[in-house]
């Protein structure tokens, strides 16, 4: 059985996206519970305020392959009216491989900075808990972004238009 390969990429960024977001909110009701646990039995949840940025770091990062796939950037479409349809298509394709080689650098970058941590033994203050890991996900979760730009990007210079059908499975 032959797969859609933009269906397989948009069933994948979202099955991240809800990881991201399970994430998140359960980080959320630990924090809630913290909270309340920290007023009124003075005893907090240490891991919380230990691994915030760390878990928003994941969460959002988890968000960018979808935000690549359905194509949801800011786009300035009003110029088209100005330079034609044909440059408009061109505007998208350069556009699309600036933001192909941006998530390329960062990807790169993520991986050096979680390359160090490990070798630093980077862990969070409080409970011990090492970073490194953390961050390659990051990297990860960018580096499959910049594979499914690699798609965008193909549409681009296809000239096709850039439909963002969130109803499309």
């Amino acid at each position: 059985m032959i797969v859609d390969i933009e269906t397989a990429a948009r069933k994948l960024a979202r099955g991240l996206a809800a990881i991201g977001l399970g994430t998140l909110l359960v980080f959320a009701a630990t924090t809630i519970a913290d909270g309340l646990l920290r007023f009124f039995l003075a005893s907090p949840i240490d891991a919380v305020r230990d691994l915030g940025g760390l878990v928003a770091a994941f969460a959002v990062a988890c968000c960018i392959p979808l935000a690549i796939i359905d194509r949801s950037s800011i786009t300035i479409r009003f110029v088209t009216s100005f330079i034609g349809p044909r440059a408009g298509h061109a505007a998208d394709a350069v556009a699309a491989l600036l933001v192909e080689l941006v998530l390329v650098l960062m990807t790169w970058r993520f991986v050096l900075f979680a390359r160090q941590a490990a070798l630093d033994g980077n862990s969070t203050w409080m409970l011990r808990i090492p970073t490194a890991p953390v961050w390659a996900a990051v990297a990860a979760m960018i580096g499959i972004a910049a594979l499914l730009q690699l798609l965008v990007l193909r549409a681009c210079l296809r000239g096709a238009a850039p439909a963002r059908d969130r109803h499309a499975v």
